[in-house]
């Protein structure tokens, strides 16, 4: 029987990186070209129609020499006898064209004119967007300026782009890196076009990127921008947060990347986003992976690459919090109930589609209080998997397991720790979802083997040559913030352990927690959860992870009281402004359908709750027909294996089916050594982005990053920030605002070398803030050892300074011999500023210790033959 196809990374097929926008009075001229400068693309857009996006795609590539002909035509050269055209007039460079939009009048060019380096999984690279350019399509401008339209600009820009937007040119960043390193069929799973451009790529076609993780969809389908172009012009947009760090092991790199991808469903702030809408979509969802790969390879057929992919979000079930009165919670009011759980049923359809089964609840919201608040919607949950749960197979049912962190976190007894019951969680969630490996563990022995393909247990999808991660862990508590980063972050710990055994850098997957590998990997959690209560709640986590342990500093109170009066103030005051921005720039509210503008509507609800037919799925067998046969494998997996069993019952020849199984896709790949080095320009290591990264090895003062730090040096808080409340803090994510900028301001030839004056600001990376901890304690000098020392330095400073400018660190006997042959050493210049002020006043009759007059005779009575002896016998 054959082996499967191995699971790879995508190879990096050529893309448009750069981009050049010329214009004249009637048209746009949009040069795009690879990062290497060697395959150009033409895009015209009209700019006489204001109404419509007149979109004019050249499907030919051309050459450098061609892309300057075509210019040079446009433009008309004198040179190259041709009439004088309209001249073409270059407008901006850019890094990419993230569609089209449009308010009360024409449409806007949307593109990215600054970027930077976050993160690189074997050969991708992964940036994130520091500044984009809205640029007006329409030539000529409108007789009188709008007020409403300006407003509407406003409310666009006024999401922060220069905040969490990333992007990636050759990954598909909007799903999890096992949909990725799924072979691609030779014919589109999506499409189902067996010509389909992309496909035959190798790459994957517009029409598969996840919708749910792409936030400019709107923008993408803007004037139809997207079924008017190739897939090369589309730059699907990420929003959340990417982080990456180097876990230093001996001088090998193995790089831990964290990604978080908001949905765009259902999308908005903490108060006005609560709970599901018609569609299953719940507020708050964010998709966290957790990828750790070894860095030694770029090749994506040699790449050895782990992930652990977990989720949060809201409650799935209909409520509310009433903020017409003004307090800090808000209560939780129920709007309505679903005595089938039939909107529930299709959010749960869609985990199992998208990540397998089981899934597996982890809810942290109180069960026991005074008053009804948070239980209500404990109450709900429990009622909505008891209900779900009937219909389902034992293998495929729904796991639940509810933990009221905050009661437990508070009781006095000392034996109950938080943060063990979590791991405890943990573990017995690892074990029902696994992880993916593309890794052959066959020489691993039998006890490490059994403990990566599920202790022992008969785990679909695991195999001796990798292993697929089947179910997902959803965490959830009233917000998903606080409470959730501090479970997702010790459910990372116990994936971190497993995957690092998987790479073969461990023997167990124990890891402990004074370590600079927990303590890099918790930072990395610590910003993510910054992040995602600043995207949301409008403030800094509240409660941080060093907060649960009980070792947390009374400085950090203070610190926690701001952020609580920040988030407050913000959703009271600033949220309703913020959803409409979301409204606008996701396309929830389009201008132009309604008969009220965006600023006067009173709510949006009926903008995100959209009345919709139920699924035709009985209430007995609620799941889709497709998840069914896919189970205990996501969907993408399934249609994988199913696209392989027909093209080995269609093909009768081995040869033949093993090469059908290999998939050997002709592509045009970049080189990936070229796309991260880049040999062709000037470049320094030093500047480089992987030198740069945080690492373990810079802070950590050990070779190896699983070495035990002191305990009295781990009581420094790592959760106290110094930046204020209302900035981003990201301090892992390479975005302190004094990185080193790598701008390519090469003028040659300004009609073709339009991309080498695009503004790239490269990451350097700040150092991560890890702990300042050595990992081995050092014991203090002994008073023989201090005496040598001082004596040695003494006379290391006596030969430096008479030979002026030796500098070696070790004098020899012959420089001391060439020393002699010169004056004598003792001269006024060598009497230090203090040594002649204390002789001064020692002439003047102020008395001194007597230690002070004895080593201050010493010093002007050296004898020199004395110290060569001494320099001698040392040498010796």
């Amino acid at each position: 029987m054959m082996d499967k196809p191995k699971l790879q990374l995508p190879s990096a097929a050529v893309t448009i990186q750069r981009l050049a926008v010329y214009e004249v009075k009637s048209t746009f001229y949009i040069v795009g070209n690879d990062n290497e400068n060697s395959v150009f693309r033409l895009l015209k857009i009209d700019r006489s129609n204001p109404k419509e996006l007149d979109i004019e795609h050249d499907d030919k590539t051309y050459t450098k020499s061609e892309m300057q002909g075509i210019l040079n035509a446009v433009d008309g050269d004198p040179k190259k006898k041709t009439p004088r055209g309209p001249q073409l007039k270059k407008l901006l460079m850019a890094f990419g064209l993230l569609g089209f939009v449009k308010f009360t009048q024409g449409y806007y060019m949307v593109f990215i004119t600054r970027r930077r380096k976050v993160a690189q999984i074997g050969g991708h690279i992964i940036y994130k967007i520091e500044d984009i350019s809205l640029t007006e399509v329409t030539a000529e401008k409108a007789t009188s300026s709008s007020t409403e339209e300006n407003r509407y600009i406003k409310y666009f820009n006024s999401l922060d782009f220069s905040s969490n937007f990333y992007f990636c040119y050759t990954l598909d960043i909007t799903r999890t890196i096992q949909q990725n390193m799924v072979p691609i069929p030779l014919n589109c799973t999506t499409c189902n076009n067996s010509a389909c451009a992309s496909c035959l790529m190798g790459t994957r076609c517009y029409s598969d990127f996840n919708e749910k993780f792409v936030w400019n969809i709107h923008m993408l389908r803007g004037g139809g921008f997207v079924d008017k172009v190739a897939k090369e012009w589309v730059v699907p947009l990420v929003y959340g947060f990417i982080s990456q760090a180097n876990i230093s092991v001996f001088g090998k790199s193995i790089y831990i990347t964290l990604i978080a991808r908001r949905s765009s469903k259902y999308a908005g702030t903490r108060f006005l986003k609560r709970g599901m809408n018609e569609s299953g979509e719940v507020a708050n969802e964010v998709e966290t992976e957790q990828v750790v790969h070894d860095a030694s390879y770029t090749n994506h057929r040699l790449l050895k690459i782990t992930a652990y992919v977990q989720m949060r979000g809201s409650v799935p079930a209909f409520w509310h919090q009433d903020t017409s009165t003004m307090v800090p919670k808000p209560p939780i009011v129920m709007s309505r109930s679903d005595p089938y759980f039939s909107t529930a049923a299709q959010h749960f359809s869609t985990l199992m589609s998208q990540y397998g089964s089981p899934v597996f609840i982890l809810n942290l919201v109180k069960s026991r209080e005074k008053k009804n608040h948070e239980r209500q919607l404990t109450k709900a949950l429990i009622q909505t998997f008891d209900y779900l749960n009937q219909f389902l197979p034992h293998r495929y049912k729904i796991m639940y397991c509810g933990f009221d962190m905050s009661r437990y976190s508070k009781t006095k007894n000392k034996r109950t720790n938080v943060m063990e019951k979590l791991e405890e969680i943990g573990q017995n969630s690892f074990k029902s979802t696994g992880f993916f490996h593309n890794i052959n563990i066959e020489s691993f022995s039998e006890a490490q083997q059994n403990i990566l393909n599920g202790a022992g247990l008969d785990k679909y999808g695991t195999t001796a040559k990798g292993s697929y991660q089947t179910g997902v862990v959803r965490t959830n508590c009233v917000d998903c913030l606080d409470r959730t980063n501090t479970a997702q972050f010790v459910l990372g710990k116990v994936a971190l352990g497993h995957q690092l055994m998987a790479l073969g850098v461990i023997s167990s997957p124990e890891l402990d927690d004074n370590t600079p590998c927990i303590h890099c990997l918790e930072e990395i959690y610590e910003d993510h959860g910054d992040t995602m209560a600043l995207q949301y709640g409008g403030s800094q986590l509240v409660h941080r992870i060093r907060g649960y342990r009980k070792d947390n500093p009374w400085t950090s109170h203070s610190y926690d009281i701001l952020n609580t009066v920040s988030r407050y103030y913000r959703n009271a005051f600033t949220d309703y402004e913020k959803q409409n921005a979301i409204n606008l720039f996701l396309g929830m509210y389009e201008v132009g359908k309604s008969e009220m503008s965006l600023w006067d509507l009173t709510s949006d609800h009926y903008l995100h709750h959209i009345p919709t037919l139920l699924s035709c799925n009985p209430y007995t067998s609620w799941w889709e027909p497709d998840v069914w046969a896919s189970l205990p494998l996501a969907s993408t997996i399934t249609r994988w294996h199913r696209t392989l069993e027909q093209i080995s019952v269609s093909t009768g020849n081995e040869e033949e089916k093993e090469a059908k199984d290999t998939l050997p896709l002709k592509i045009v790949a970049s080189d990936f050594f070229d796309e991260l080095y880049r040999p062709t320009m000037l470049t320094s290591f030093e500047e480089h982005y992987c030198i740069n990264m945080p690492s373990t090895s810079k802070e950590a003062g050990t070779f190896s990053p699983f070495v035990q730090v002191r305990p009295k040096v781990m009581s420094r808080s790592l959760s106290v920030r110094t930046k204020p409340v209302s900035t981003y803090v990201n301090k892992l994510n390479n975005t302190d605002s004094d990185s080193t900028s790598d701008s390519d301001d090469s003028d040659e030839e300004e009609s073709v070398g339009f991309c080498s004056e695009a503004l790239e600001t490269e990451s350097t990376g700040s150092p991560s803030p890890l702990i300042k901890a050595p990992a081995l304690v050092i014991p203090p000098p002994s008073p023989t050892d201090l005496d040598g020392y001082r004596q040695y330095a003494a006379d290391s400073t006596y030969l430096h300074r008479g030979i002026g400018t030796f500098s070696l660190p070790s004098p020899t006997l012959a420089d001391y011999q060439a020393l002699r042959s010169r004056p004598a050493p003792v001269a006024d210049s060598y009497i230090s500023p203090k040594a002649k002020k204390l002789y001064a006043k020692t002439a003047h009759g102020v008395t001194v210790d007597a230690d002070t007059s004895v080593f201050y005779q010493k010093y002007c009575s050296f004898d020199t033959n004395s110290f060569e002896k001494r320099f001698s016998a040392m040498s010796a």
